[in-house]
């Protein structure tokens, strides 16, 4: 198994990366067990709502692909985090009311904050992930 054969360091970020998307498919679950899929209480349009839902069944995917196919993995998380803080930033922004207090927007919207960090630490570690993942891989 190519994980096992690579360094503790990348070992590390690929799991934080992993317990990381399982957090985001958590979120998402407890969302539909309390309000159904697709729900009408997201008051967001259809593709928001289908895309929001369908991170349940992608990000556990992701962080399984971290794990079993690492140099998968790295790329799914990573374009699932653009994709996903790209979006949500949309709908926040479209939130903020000129002259409010933008310190108050930001705890408002503290999960987009947490996404926003998280897509910083899979960029800063993307290419010593990949590069780790070619090193091993081309050992086997």
């Amino acid at each position: 198994m190519l994980f096992a054969k690579l360094h503790i360091k990348i070992k590390t970020i690929l799991i934080m990366q992993s317990i990381a998307m399982l957090s985001g498919m958590t979120t998402h679950l407890i969302w539909i067990i309390n309000n159904g899929f697709l729900s009408e209480n997201y008051n967001a349009p259809f593709f928001t709502r289908f895309f929001w839902d369908s991170l349940t069944f992608i990000d556990p995917i992701a962080a399984i692909l971290l794990i079993i196919k690492p140099k998968t993995g790295i790329w799914l998380t990573f374009i699932i985090i653009i994709i996903d803080v790209f979006h949500n930033f949309i709908l926040c922004f479209r939130s903020i009311i000129p002259n409010s207090n933008f310190s108050y927007w930001i705890v408002g919207n503290w999960m987009l904050m947490c996404q926003i960090f998280f897509l910083l630490f899979v960029s800063v570690t993307f290419k010593s992930n990949l590069k780790e993942v070619k090193i091993r891989s081309a050992e086997s």
